[in-house]
């Protein structure tokens, strides 16, 4: 503030006088000493400021060490002694399965081919419709195959009429009333009377014996005749029949002409009134085809089978009119099946065995072909150990446990088995009933650790420590805290 002053005192004199020049020189002798004061403040300014950071520096350190000492402290306690949950291992009814992957068919699945050649004239079903047995599918134009019937029938009348009928005849026995068998029996018939007349009137040698023998070769004669006859009967009677035989397999080309829904032979299980539904269609209008040539897939669906491969192994375990579940990616809840059938042989390159199931399918919720997962339901354990999901521990690929023995843990590899979303089978090894086994704390531990166990008083004090912790503490503090809980878990 001097300085402030004298420089404006020293700015209003005027140069010009010789008192000015004295008082100049007065000014510059007296403004030497304010420099020495400006370097002192700032050296007090800077130790004032280096002082300041000194301490504060200090107290940080004496801050980190004690962080530091604090968390060393936490690492050997917790070393020594962790604060852990249990629960007791649960014995529980579990319904034993043996899972398979499969695909599902059709009850029945037929390929509907045609039979006869010609020209696709109307197609009547496409793709997904449903269609009931004797409905048609499809007809191929019959223009020729109606002329071969006409060809046929008119052959049929000429052998007919060369026998003198009119109607083919059921036997042998309607031969003799074919007009030239008849005329010929007719004169077998007077030629073995007149025989016979000739014969009674040369024993009383009424006659001569050269007409004796003339009326016995006409017999012979006619008789021969009649056999003649006989046969040329049965051979038109042969020829008869083979074209009756040639007119039936026009006609069944004819009505082949129209492809129809099959009738199955086997009554479908759970389906009163069976449906099938077209798959695939291969031809279309104008197409033209030929015996073989495959027109359509019907399938039916109302009940499915399920085939699954299952390893050898559960073949004792494996009988017919089990109940199966049925899993879809196309539902979250399962469908019921049966065992059905259960193949007797072993594949030798899978070391597995086909087990047929059978699935209800009345709405139509399952497709032939999909993917599906069964799981035959074998037998009933009523004693299995089960553990919390929340005691599994997996590790390097070890599946293990903690039990909580004697304020130690125990570790113990194990094998598991059904799962729920709650709680996990221990397949392997045997489990005492009164054991405990870990629920939290596994990740600090390792086998023979010292452990306590958490209590219910133990949660209430954590929950009011959390409760009044100041909302503003530092993170080196909280994270103090926070190991300190850790290491009494």
């Amino acid at each position: 503030m001097v300085n402030a002053v004298d420089q404006s005192a020293f700015n209003k004199t005027d140069p010009s006088s010789p008192s000015d020049t004295v008082g100049a020189n007065v000014h510059r002798t007296r403004q030497q000493p304010s420099w020495g004061g400006r370097l002192l403040g700032l050296i007090f300014l800077v130790l004032a400021f280096g002082s300041g950071w000194l301490v504060a520096s200090m107290r940080l350190e004496h801050r980190e060490k004690d962080v530091l000492s604090s968390q060393e402290a936490m690492v050997v306690r917790g070393s020594s002694t962790v604060m852990v949950t249990v629960e007791p291992v649960a014995h529980r009814e579990v319904q034993r399965a043996v899972e398979a992957l499969g695909t599902l068919h059709g009850y029945e699945e037929v390929s509907i081919s045609a039979q006869v050649e010609g020209r696709v004239r109307k197609i009547l079903h496409d793709v997904a419709d449903n269609v009931k047995p004797g409905e048609p599918l499809l007809e191929i134009d019959p223009t020729d195959y109606q002329l071969s019937v006409q060809q046929a029938d008119r052959a049929l009348q000429v052998e007919l009429a060369k026998l003198g009928l009119k109607d083919p005849p059921d036997s042998k026995r309607d031969l003799g009333k074919v007009p030239v068998v008849v005329k010929a029996r007719l004169l077998m018939d007077h030629a073995k009377s007149r025989q016979e007349r000739v014969a009674r009137l040369a024993q009383t040698k009424n006659v001569s014996a050269e007409d004796a023998e003339n009326a016995a070769s006409e017999y012979r004669t006619s008789q021969a005749e009649y056999d003649n006859q006989m046969i040329q009967a049965e051979s038109g009677l042969a020829t008869i029949q083979m074209k009756q035989v040639e007119l039936a397999v026009a006609r069944e080309q004819l009505t082949n002409t129209k492809v129809m829904v099959p009738t199955p032979t086997v009554p479908v299980p759970g389906a009163d009134d069976v449906t099938y539904v077209v798959s695939q269609r291969s031809v279309a209008e104008g197409t033209l085809v030929r015996p073989g040539t495959e027109l359509f897939h019907l399938v039916i669906g109302q009940t499915l089978k399920l085939r699954v491969p299952v390893p050898e192994r559960f073949s004792s375990e494996i009988q017919r009119n089990q109940l199966v579940q049925v899993f879809t990616a196309t539902s979250s809840k399962p469908f019921p099946g049966t065992v059905t059938r259960i193949y007797p042989t072993v594949d030798s390159a899978t070391r597995t065995f086909q087990v047929e199931i059978q699935v209800p399918n009345p709405n139509g919720e399952l497709k032939p072909g999909s993917f599906a997962k069964a799981a035959i339901l074998t037998r009933l354990d009523p004693d299995a150990v089960t553990v919390p999901l929340s005691a599994l521990v997996q590790f390097a690929g070890i599946t293990k446990i903690f039990l909580a023995e004697n304020r130690r843990a125990k570790e113990i590899p194990v094998t598991v088995g059904t799962q729920t979303t709650e709680w996990i089978e221990i397949v392997k090894p045997a489990l005492p009933r009164d054991a405990q086994v870990i629920t939290s704390g596994q990740t600090a531990i390792a086998d023979e650790t010292s452990i306590v166990v958490r209590t219910a008083a133990d949660k209430n004090v954590e929950s009011i420590g959390a409760r009044d912790a100041p909302p503003d503490s530092s993170d080196a503090n909280g994270s103090s805290k926070h190991q300190t809980r850790g290491i009494r878990e």
